[in-house]
């Protein structure tokens, strides 16, 4: 399965980690430049490339029409959103997950908004309890 992951701070290096243990191919896209050589060193598997993921031409250099699923797990809503929305609506990526930072905008992740999976902490720690 080839997956994309856009966001490579804690959750996306590590979600990438999981994935190529799996034998998966694994691309990531990272706004910060700073971390790049971090996720180089720590993801060596992985394509790593600098970027907007927001922006559809990085989304084609990443080779978005391969993937199988996008996973959107920047620290920021409206990032995450936007990326699936052009994930599902443009390049029609047949699964894609985002990562909710903020409770109170869980109700925006929906199927109409490009995303198939939401996951919040503040949700799966309420269901765990």
């Amino acid at each position: 399965m080839q997956v994309l992951i856009v966001g490579g701070g804690r959750t996306g290096s590590e979600l990438a980690n999981l994935l190529l243990q799996e034998g998966h191919g694994v691309t990531v896209i990272e706004q910060r430049a700073d971390l790049i050589p971090r996720l180089h060193k720590e993801i060596g598997k992985a394509v790593v490339m600098q970027g907007d993921g927001c922006e559809p031409t990085v989304l084609e250099q990443a080779n978005i029409r391969k993937a199988n699923v996008v996973a959107a797990v920047t620290g920021h809503d409206e990032d995450n959103l936007v990326i699936c929305l052009l994930a599902r609506q443009e390049f029609g990526v047949r699964r894609t997950v985002a990562r909710v930072n903020n409770p109170k905008n869980e109700w925006l992740f929906t199927p109409e908004m490009g995303v198939d999976v939401s996951v919040s902490q503040a949700h799966i720690m309420t269901a765990l309890m």
